[in-house]
């Protein structure tokens, strides 16, 4: 639960007015009173661990503040940013006079940054200071109080993934922050702590009370790889740059640079080449650059508590997958990639995070092998293969609506999943547990009526994967829209049964649901 300063609920009490947590007995000789623990910000070893193995460690709390140099990582790109300004200023100035700064300037100048240095220092000591976050077995709780007063709780039960982010500079002194996704809303971060803190508190978060133990030390800090995960299938140095260089995005850029070149010397217009090849340059070095920063090591690993993703170049992310929360697979690939056999594998996750990089989310493979392919499909769903679903073609009577590419569109299912392949220049194969679709919808246009054809429409949540059965037989699409949904139930009412651990009818559940 998240509360703002416009909520009516009251500003966090001091420590000798602070209301008890639900977590201490209100029956106990000691009284309702809660006893606060010192705010702990120095050696780990003197923190309460966080052990759930017993009842009487259920309500133990741990409170402390965030490492005391996250004033310096959220600053210093301000600093960074007003000493460029001045060196930009004063490289022009000598362009225009070609004299050297004079030492007033070079003092005036010092000073502008010794003052931007001690706001920025003081103002991130403030709310260092006045920041505190409380982990316990029911909840986290993030207080801020400085200028404006707000408090995160976050109830552990509802945690859907959490994420480790190590951007640059953090990484280079240990620290880390902690993205705690839990569904529709937007995502909660406590930064920075250092590194095997967030492992620590990662591992706890994303762990059942049956799991909690005897923590397990990370086989290598730099990599965010324990010693009991084993590697799914990893992205190599290779497979990312010749992906990338081959790339629709990266060869439109290298088109816009040649057509900059080209054109203007047919039309005599050199002047017109330079922005629009400048432009196709830096074009080009971020598409590269991009890439292979944010997907370089891109590794899926296999724990005791699900899936993990850890890639990245100088800012390593580690993700969670939710695999509870996949509603579908979508496996692409473009034109170019045909030749070298790499698809690229995204999922559908319902809520999911409301943040810029809400697509990096949502990648469970950049790029890959069909070996690499399977193998990341069967650690999402056990037992699940891609070619095992007989796919079959739409009408010959549909080339009057598609001439140029009905040989492209497939459809097929079976008693797990529905499945649909489309695509002339991009080759995109969508699947859907029938567990997980939401309502169907058919649609019919005035052509499609005149030569009996009819769409088909699996309705989940928004994301990358987007299923559509284009210009089926009218028959067969509203018979497929009756039966998909005593498929939907029968699914759902066999993964209820598999959860709960109740045996259900095996008529109506003939194959085990997808995790």
């Amino acid at each position: 639960m998240s509360t703002n300063p416009s909520s009516p609920t009251p500003d966090p009490l001091p420590p000798s007015h602070a209301q008890p947590s639900p977590g201490p007995d209100m029956s106990s000789p000691t009284g309702p009173q809660e006893q606060r623990l010192p705010i702990q910000t120095t050696s780990p070893e003197q923190r309460l661990p966080i052990q759930t193995t017993s009842p009487e460690h259920s309500s133990r709390v741990q409170e402390q503040r965030p490492h005391w140099a996250t004033p310096i990582l959220r600053g210093w790109i301000v600093l960074v940013g007003v000493i460029a300004w001045m060196v930009k200023q004063a490289f022009d100035n000598w362009q225009s006079t070609e004299d050297l700064p004079s030492l007033r300037n070079i003092l005036l100048g010092a000073s502008v940054v010794l003052g931007v240095a001690l706001v920025q220092a003081v103002i991130g000591f403030l709310q260092w200071r006045t920041t505190t976050f409380r982990i316990d077995d029911e909840e986290v709780r993030v207080d801020r109080r400085f200028i404006i007063h707000s408090s995160d709780r976050i109830a552990r039960s509802k945690i859907q993934s959490v994420d480790v982010i190590q951007p640059f500079a953090a990484r280079l002194v240990g620290l880390a922050r902690l993205r705690i996704d839990i569904g529709g809303s937007s995502a909660h971060t406590i930064e920075y702590l250092t590194r095997a803190d967030a492992y620590r508190f990662r591992d706890f978060f994303t762990s059942t009370a049956d799991e909690v133990g005897a923590p397990v030390a990370p086989g290598s800090v730099w990599a965010d790889r324990r010693t009991d995960e084993s590697v799914i299938t990893a992205v190599s140095p290779r497979q990312i740059i010749l992906g990338t260089f081959i790339s629709g995005n990266f060869l439109w850029t290298v088109v816009l640079a040649a057509a900059g070149i080209v054109v203007p010397m047919v039309l005599d217009a050199q002047v017109v080449s330079i922005p629009l090849v400048v432009g196709a340059v830096v074009a080009a070095v971020r598409v590269v650059t991009g890439t292979l920063m944010k997907y370089w090591h891109f590794t899926l690993l296999q724990s005791a508590r699900g899936l993990k993703v850890v890639h990245g170049m100088t800012t390593l992310t580690t993700r969670s997958v939710p695999v509870h929360r996949v509603q579908g697979i979508a496996v692409s690939q473009p034109l170019l990639w045909r030749l070298t056999g790499l698809h690229k594998v995204e999922v559908t996750v319902l809520g999911g995070l409301a943040e810029a990089d809400v697509l990096e989310a949502k990648v469970l493979l950049p790029m890959g092998t069909a070996d690499q392919v399977a193998r990341a499909v069967a650690a999402l769903w056990p037992g699940f293969q891609m070619d095992s679903v007989d796919l079959h073609p739409i009408p010959r009577r549909a080339r009057w609506l598609r001439w140029f590419d009905r040989q492209t569109f497939w459809w097929g299912l079976d008693d797990r999943v529905i499945v649909a392949r489309h695509g002339l220049f991009t080759r995109v194969r969508a699947v859907v547990p029938h567990s997980r679709v939401q309502s169907t919808r058919l649609h019919q246009g005035p052509l499609q009526r005149r030569l009996r054809l009819a769409d088909l429409s699996i309705q989940i949540p928004a994301g990358p994967v987007q299923l559509s059965c284009r210009h089926l037989d009218a028959g067969d699409t509203r018979e497929l829209l009756l039966t998909e949904m005593d498929r939907c139930r029968a699914a759902r009412r066999a993964e209820t049964a598999a959860l709960s651990g109740s045996a259900d009818d095996p008529r109506e559940t003939p194959t085990p649901p997808l995790q």
